[in-house]
């Protein structure tokens, strides 16, 4: 699998790979934080493919009790140990890669009982479940310990203040996804376009890459609307002209900005005074998790918009932006931002 941009988190992984095989243990565990879309998850299928061992991905409701972290333990590769777990044979031992997308929708239990078994490599069982993994031997304590082969949990998230402290604190390593570069869009909209069978120029291209908002999921689909305008006006190439009409009538600006990020923008303008983000909501249309997940933050990114305990407001810039592209009357920007200027003065 091939990565684009990135390159220090794949650097750091690198090394952090080659110096754990030297010392026979497992990579350390790893937090991927960043915006939806911004590739962690091609990172860590790319890590388990650096480390030639196999992925294990699981959805955060499917962990929750101890039962549920045992039966993960007993999926990872045993490669290399006797029954006992004790490690015979390292050259070849490979420790299982578990990859858990928005990793803090795990309950706080749930992140109790893996974070024991991240750290102590085992995890205490009842009797009951003890029989269920096949176990044996209970102690005094009417306690089973069921052991675990070295592994990696790699975890996705979008919001990592979340996590428990204590379970963030056991990811040793923790890289956070930025948007990608203009150039690095560029490249994986050529990329994909090779991988889909599609054809496409330099222009094209850029034009794509200009409104992806550095994000590959959201270029890849773009890309992918573009194909459809190509194939449906007879078309063999996305060049920049049809691109643009491509991106015209789906109401996507030069900026990347969509009908429902324009609208948003217009109704903080409108209002005028801070609006909360449920009343935001009804007025959009959207649900609030849409708004504050999906739709805010490339605002907030962009210097657009302002979140704050009292509500959204728009910016000075948001104002200039609208006034820009047509959205809004020129003569009332400049009204609107004395006005937000005083206001912030205490006039």
């Amino acid at each position: 699998m091939e990565l684009i941009g990135n390159k220090e988190t794949a650097s750091q992984l690198e090394i952090a790979q080659i110096s754990a095989s030297k010392r026979n243990k497992a990579l350390p565990h790893t937090l991927l934080t960043g915006a939806a879309g911004c590739g962690k998850t091609s990172t860590a299928k790319h890590t388990a493919e650096m480390n030639e061992c196999d992925i294990i991905s699981v959805a955060p409701d499917s962990v929750k009790t101890r039962l549920d972290v045992a039966l993960l333990a007993k999926r990872c590769s045993r490669s290399g140990y006797d029954n006992e777990g004790a490690l015979v044979n390292p050259e070849v031992m490979r420790p299982s890669v578990i990859f858990i997308d928005e990793i803090h929708n795990l309950s706080l239990g749930a992140q109790e009982h893996l974070g024991i078994l991240m750290e102590e490599w085992q995890v205490p069982v009842t009797p009951k479940e003890a029989h269920l993994l096949k176990l044996k031997v209970a102690d005094n304590k009417g306690l089973s310990m069921y052991w675990a082969p070295q592994f990696t949990l790699i975890g996705a998230t979008t919001n990592d203040g979340k996590l428990s402290k204590p379970f963030r604190d056991r990811f040793k390593l923790r890289f956070v996804f930025a948007p990608y570069s203009m150039e690095e869009s560029v490249e994986i909209v050529k990329l994909h376009a090779d991988r889909l069978e599609i054809k496409i120029d330099k222009a094209g291209a850029e034009e794509i890459a200009g409104r992806g908002r550095g994000v590959p999921r959201i270029l890849v689909s773009l890309l992918e609307r573009c194909r459809d305008a190509a194939i449906a006006s007879n078309n063999e190439v996305i060049d920049k002209e049809l691109a643009t009409v491509a991106f015209f009538k789906m109401g996507i600006d030069a900026t990347g900005l969509t009908e429902t990020d324009v609208n948003l923008l217009q109704t903080l303008y409108e209002v005028g005074d801070p609006v909360g983000i449920d009343n935001l909501a009804t007025i959009l249309n959207e649900s609030p998790k849409v708004l504050s997940e999906a739709v805010e933050p490339y605002l907030i990114q962009k210097g657009l918009l302002l979140r704050a305990s009292k509500g959204r407001t728009i910016t000075d810039k948001g104002v200039e932006y609208l006034a820009e592209k047509g959205y809004i009357e020129e003569s009332s920007k400049y009204e609107r931002i004395a006005i937000t200027k005083s206001f912030d003065r205490g006039f």
